[in-house]
């Protein structure tokens, strides 16, 4: 709990402009971007029950209206029913005086002790697959309905292709039936539009489904018991609006009403560059497995920044390096990024021309062309500038001038007693060092003395590595990358 808090503290500024913690973001290492969960496509890779781990299609999920057939959950207490087995006596079929055990099967909550029994269900003699489902009393009015208006959809598409043909052959023969002395046989053969007693110009309207309209009633059913207001009210006996909003086809009354049901489906989701198009995070697709296939999570691919001491005459952050690659780290302040920023978007659009500046289209580039394009880059740049100078800042960090070298993750390093001894590093700058990780000194400076949240911001620059470029013969070669990182320091 203490390492969340101190990663809410500690947020950085997505290419969206949202500010999130490291641990809810992706690094796309095609575009060296960071990506949120708002700016990534969320598509569903497999869908399964949590329970039991079967696949379910989606085709047959659609059917079971995304629930398990096999799993069921507790009505009060929303916790996953357990199947016990008893036995009972019961006539043998050979000779009926006699009684013999049978092997029933029922269900029963680990939790409240609720069981199929107060529902008043009967105990099946198989232990899956055999309990009764509820029957809506309006699914016949629902499912007219439903063809009532699927028939109207389809109705409303053969109008608008209709409309789109006829304004097709409209445009033509305006201008072919006198001027060029063209029969209309002719020209509708020479158009390619097909013929008037063809099967494509004879399609059926499609008929609308008719379903009766609901009528109102000045009187209906007496739903109230008339002892209800003579009547102690007992709560332990009533359902609440949870437990009627789990059954909303039955919404039961009262608590021997409510019945065991069907578990919900789960979902395995795969995350999506929306501007590269390559996956950002792709699971196993066993629903036992917790590895994934792809996993760019920032938090192993951009460093982390967390407070190590909060004071203003000695404030301290810790930069931890998770990559496979060693990285040079600089800290700029959110004016020397603006400087930066703006010489590298004058650099770039001079690097290419006009024409190139309104060819920003992904249409005609795709992958690292894309991503390496100079537009796209000034792109980035602007936007990141723009986001950036829109947070506001009431503190300010004496940031180091140097780089900082982080060396690559190594879990051997952890059990290393010294630190690296030829690394030069600048004794006021950088306090503490210990294999991946760094303790920089970074004394803070206040605008005003009132009571309110201190807020300080920065720019982390790093080389990052790009996706497909890691071989044997040739040695990666890192581009620089800027993150704004804004840290929330409470009162000082």
């Amino acid at each position: 709990m203490t390492h969340l808090f101190k990663s809410e503290k500690v947020q950085y500024l997505c290419t969206c402009g949202s500010l999130k913690p490291l641990c809810r973001t992706f690094f796309c290492r095609h575009c060296l971007a960071l990506k949120c969960g708002d700016c990534v496509f969320h598509e569903v890779d497999i869908l399964y029950c949590s329970n039991c781990l079967e696949n379910v299609p989606p085709g047959e999920a659609r059917v079971k209206k995304n629930q398990c057939s096999e799993c069921f959950e507790c009505p009060v207490c929303d916790q996953l029913l357990l199947t016990r087995a008893t036995n009972i006596q019961v006539p043998s079929t050979e000779d009926p005086s006699k009684l013999v055990p049978k092997k029933m099967f029922y269900l029963v909550c680990g939790f409240c002790r609720w069981t199929t029994r107060e529902a008043g269900l009967p105990d099946q003699p198989s232990a899956t697959g055999s309990w009764p489902d509820s029957d809506n009393a309006n699914s016949a009015r629902v499912a007219a309905l439903l063809e009532h208006y699927r028939s109207l959809a389809q109705l409303d598409k053969f109008e608008k292709e209709q409309k789109r043909q006829l304004k097709r052959r409209s445009n033509y023969l305006s201008f072919t039936a006198d001027k060029y002395s063209l029969s209309a046989l002719a020209a509708r053969k020479r158009s390619g539009l097909p013929f008037s007693g063809s099967l494509g110009m004879k399609k059926e309207t499609p008929q609308i489904y008719k379903v009766e309209s609901a009528v109102a009633f000045e009187e209906t059913d007496d739903m109230l018991d008339p002892e209800i207001f003579t009547k102690v009210l007992n709560l332990s006996f009533v359902t609440t609006i949870d437990q009627r909003i789990r059954q909303s086809e039955r919404q039961p009354v009262k608590s021997e009403d409510l019945i065991p049901i069907h578990k919900f489906l789960s979902v395995r989701r795969s995350q999506r560059c929306r501007f590269c198009e390559h996956n950002l995070s792709k699971p196993e697709y066993n629903p036992s497995s917790i590895k994934f296939k792809i996993h760019l999570g920032a938090f192993y691919h951009v460093p982390d920044v967390i407070i190590f001491r909060n004071s203003r005459d000695d404030m301290q952050l810790r930069l931890c390096n998770r990559s496979q690659y060693p990285t040079h780290v600089r800290l700029l302040s959110l004016d020397q990024f603006s400087s930066i920023a703006h010489s590298k978007i004058e650099e770039l659009e001079s690097s290419f021309g006009e024409a190139e500046k309104e060819k920003k289209s992904s249409s005609s580039m795709v992958g690292h062309e894309l991503c390496e394009s100079p537009a796209t880059q000034a792109a980035n740049f602007r936007s990141c500038l723009t986001n950036a100078l829109k947070e506001k800042v009431n503190a300010f960090f004496q940031l180091p001038s140097e780089q900082i070298l982080l060396p690559a993750r190594d879990d051997l390093a952890e059990y290393e007693l010294t630190a690296p001894q030829n690394l030069k590093d600048d004794p006021k700058a950088v306090l503490w060092r210990k294999g991946n990780k760094v303790v920089v000194s970074t004394p803070l400076t206040v605008l005003d003395d009132e009571l309110e949240e201190k807020r300080a911001g920065f720019v982390f620059e790093f080389g990052a590595v790009r996706a497909g470029f890691e071989t044997k013969e040739v040695q990666p070669q890192p581009t620089n990358v800027y993150i704004p990182v804004f840290i929330s320091l409470g009162k000082i």
